[in-house]
């Protein structure tokens, strides 16, 4: 029976694959992600970027609105008059973040750093989503070769019969052309698959460093459930609740911060012996109105504004790929039922017409036309179960699960 030797022609077919699938260890899908995520550039910008909101954090945490000036000064008589007078004064001087100021420039750096945290998580999504694409391309391949490969070695077998049905008279030498180009196609149609699955193999490889496949078992998909945790709006969100707290900073910038300085002055009168010291303190408070921070207000209110618009977009867009994932997810499981019913009725089909082949009641050009349904029909239920994989892979991606 053809099924019997089915998993020996697997195996076969297996082998007929890149060195590189069957040199390593079969890896889980968690660790692909976490191999294409270490690849890649974005992951590496983003982890950079935790620097940046960590000295975000380190400067909305002081209270000085800018670097401190250290001056000094020296004024003396020597070009003028003579007197022996001079005047040495050190000052220090720096502005200083208003309470309401301070409060909200570290709100600011505390909803940046949770904006890049939710980024994170949505880019490793993206990386996991390309990585289930990827890999179900890879498995489809694999499987089409798989049974490609089965298909020639039973048409080899059918060839070598007809030859000594040929040799004793009981068929024609037509019968063993047919058979015999029938073989011929059914070679070029195995290179043309391991030429595909080669390729996916390389995409793969690609992706996450490694063309060694995992378990080709469906993902358990998650128990039912909304978007309202989404990573992608989570991040979203995260960016829309960072623009408020940077419209809520310019708001309360307003008024320029006021500079405190501390001056030291030494004076020498003359000839008079010793010299007088004095310390000073200076206050400068910027008398500024709403009009010099309309600009910085403006725009913190138009990237609020399209952060909203971004937010309700991707809510939008997160419910429809859910939506659409449980349609393909339906319809997945709708087709295998199909096609496996359909194979089934064409391999008892086949199994008739080859016995009334063996009797010579049937000829041989009907019975490759019903090897041929059958292998198409076979090929698809392979196809079918690899589209149910990928439809609960594409469910899991939509639900914002990952590996």
């Amino acid at each position: 029976m053809r099924f019997s030797r089915l998993p020996i022609y697997l195996a076969a077919a297996a082998c007929l694959l890149p060195p590189a699938s069957s040199a390593q260890e079969a890896p889980t899908l968690a660790a692909l992600v976490e191999a294409a995520w270490q690849r890649s550039p974005v992951a590496h910008t983003l982890a950079a970027r935790r620097e940046e909101t960590a000295a975000a954090r380190d400067v909305a945490a002081s209270w000085l609105a800018a670097a401190p000036t250290l001056g000094i000064s020296d004024r003396s008589d020597r070009w003028t008059d003579q007197r022996k007078q001079r005047e040495t004064e050190l000052s220090l001087s720096a502005p200083i973040v208003l309470p309401g100021q301070h409060g909200a420039r570290r709100q600011l750096a505390t909803r940046a750093g949770e904006e890049l945290d939710a980024q994170l998580a949505q880019a490793r999504l993206a990386i996991a989503g390309e990585v289930r694409t990827r890999l179900w391309e890879a498995a489809a391949a694999r499987e089409v070769l798989a049974e490609k490969s089965d298909h020639l070695h039973h048409l080899e077998e059918l060839a070598a019969d007809v030859d000594r049905r040929v040799k004793a008279g009981d068929l024609a030498r037509s019968d063993s052309l047919l058979a015999r180009q029938e073989v011929l196609a059914a070679t070029a149609d195995v290179a043309l698959a391991r030429g595909r699955a080669g390729e996916a193999l390389a995409r793969l490889r690609l992706l996450t460093g490694t063309a060694a496949l995992p378990d080709v078992e469906p993902e358990p998909l998650p128990p039912e459930s909304g978007s309202a945790d989404h990573v992608r709006l989570r991040a979203a969100q995260a960016a829309e609740t960072r623009a408020r707290a940077a419209v809520d900073l310019a708001s309360a910038s307003r008024q320029a911060p006021p500079t405190v300085a501390l001056s030291m002055r030494r004076e020498r009168e003359g000839g008079m012996p010793g010299a007088d010291r004095s310390i000073g303190i200076a206050l400068q408070i910027p008398l500024s109105g709403k009009l010099r921070n309309r600009p910085a207000e403006a725009l913190a209110g138009t990237q609020l504004a399209t952060a909203a618009a971004e937010r309700a977009q991707t809510q939008a867009a997160v419910d429809m790929d859910l939506a659409l994932a449980r349609d393909q997810l339906a319809n997945a499981r709708a087709g295998l039922e199909a096609v496996t019913s359909r194979a089934a009725v064409l391999r008892e089909h086949t199994a008739l017409f080859e016995h009334a082949f063996r009797q010579g009641e049937k000829p041989l050009a009907d019975l490759l036309r019903s090897r041929a349904l059958t292998h198409e029909a076979e090929v698809a239920v392979r196809q079918q179960r690899i589209a149910l994989a990928l439809a609960h892979a594409h469910m899991n991606q939509a639900s914002g699960i990952l590996p």
